[in-house]
C-alpha cells in the first residue's frame, strides 16, 4: 500500500492520463482514419477495374439513380446531345507531370436529361498564369464516349482568369449558377480521347494499394503498445523500490548483518511506538554506536590520554 501512495503523484497520474488519452484516439480516431481511406482507396480501385472491364453504355443506364455517379464512377458511358461552347469554365490549380494546367468544364445539353458538366481535358498554363487559346467545342448534333465522375468537395468559389470564371473543386451547381445553366448536381463527365470537342485528355489515377492499411494496423499496435509500456514502467519501478527497501531493512536493525545493537539504551519504549522518522534517526545512531563506539566510551579514552601524558 505504501508502495501504491508512492505511484499517486502528479508525475505518474499525468503520465497515466497521458497514455489513456493516447489509446483511445488510436482506436477512436487515428486508426479508424487511415482504415477508411484504405476502404475508400480499395473501392476506387474496384470501380477503376470495372471501368476498365465494362463496354460504354447509355449514361441513363448506368447512371439510374442519383447515387450513381458515386457508386459508377468511372465508368465508360455514351451520350448524345450539343454541346453550349458559350457555357465554359476552368478548373484550375491542378498539374499534369507536375506541370500546371488548366481544365476545361463545357455544359452538354443532352437530348435526354437535363444539361450537364463535361471536363473537355486540359491545356497548358501560360505565363503569368493566362489562359492559352483551345479549340472551341463544335456545334451541332454530337456522341460523345466519357468517364462518369462524382461531384468534388470543397469550396468552388469562382475567380475571373482572361474572362473564363475558374474554380478550384468541380461543383456543378456553383458552376452552373455562374454560367446560367441548371446542371446535374449529383456529378460530371470526363471526356475521353478522340471525341467531338476533346482537348488533351484529363489523366485518371491509376490502381494502387497505397499505404493506408499499414498506416491503420501501426496505429492500432501504438495503442497496444503505449498501455503495456506504462505498465512495465511501473512494474520495474516498484522492484526497484523493494529491492532498495530489502537493503534497507538490515541497517535499520542497528548491525550491518541485522543482529541487535550492542546498546540498547536508546530504544524506544514498547508502550510508546516510535514514528517512521523516529524509528530512521534510532536506527542511524546505533549504527555509529556500532563503529564508533557511544560517546561517553570516547570522552573516558580521551581522560585516561590526558592522565597518561601528566604523569609521563
Amino acid at each position: 500500500m505504501r508502495t501504491l501512495r508512492r505511484f499517486i503523484s502528479p508525475g505518474w497520474v499525468i503520465g497515466l492520463l497521458g497514455v489513456i488519452l493516447f489509446a483511445w484516439a488510436c482506436f477512436a480516431l487515428l486508426a479508424p482514419w487511415q482504415l477508411g481511406k484504405s476502404d475508400d482507396l480499395d473501392a476506387r480501385n474496384a470501380r477503376l477495374a470495372e471501368s476498365v472491364q465494362a463496354d460504354p453504355a447509355p449514361l441513363a443506364q448506368v447512371v439510374d439513380d442519383p447515387g450513381g455517379y458515386v457508386d459508377r464512377e468511372w465508368r465508360l458511358v455514351t451520350l448524345e446531345g450539343r454541346w453550349q461552347p458559350d457555357a465554359e469554365a476552368l478548373l484550375r490549380l491542378r498539374s499534369v507531370d507536375g506541370e500546371p494546367v488548366y481544365q476545361v468544364l463545357t455544359v452538354f445539353d443532352p437530348d435526354e436529361g437535363g444539361d450537364i458538366l463535361v471536363n473537355r481535358g486540359v491545356v497548358p498554363v501560360g505565363e503569368n498564369n493566362t489562359v492559352p487559346a483551345f479549340p472551341a467545342a463544335p456545334g451541332g448534333e454530337v456522341g460523345i464516349t466519357a468517364r462518369v465522375r462524382a461531384t468534388e468537395a470543397g469550396q468552388a468559389e469562382p475567380v475571373v482568369v482572361d474572362g473564363f470564371p475558374a474554380v478550384r473543386v468541380v461543383d456543378p451547381v456553383v458552376i452552373g449558377g455562374t454560367l446560367g445553366h441548371d446542371l446535374v448536381p449529383q456529378g460530371y463527365l470526363q471526356l475521353v480521347g478522340g471525341q467531338p470537342g476533346s482537348l488533351t485528355p484529363a489523366p485518371i489515377p491509376g490502381i494502387e494499394s497505397g499505404p493506408y492499411l499499414s498506416y491503420g494496423l501501426q496505429w492500432l499496435a501504438f495503442g497496444i503498445l503505449a498501455p503495456l509500456a506504462l505498465g512495465y514502467f511501473a512494474w520495474a519501478e516498484i522492484r526497484a523500490r523493494r529491492r532498495d527497501a530489502e537493503r534497507d531493512e538490515p541497517r535499520a536493525s542497528g548491525t550491518p548483518d541485522g543482529s541487535p545493537a550492542p546498546d540498547s539504551r536508546h530504544d524506544v519504549p514498547a508502550g510508546n511506538p516510535a514514528s517512521p522518522a523516529d524509528v530512521e534517526v534510532d536506527a542511524r545512531a546505533r549504527a555509529m554506536r556500532a563503529r564508533y563506539g557511544d560517546r561517553d566510551d570516547a570522552e573516558h579514552r580521551r581522560a585516561f590520554k590526558r592522565a597518561d601524558r601528566l604523569r609521563g
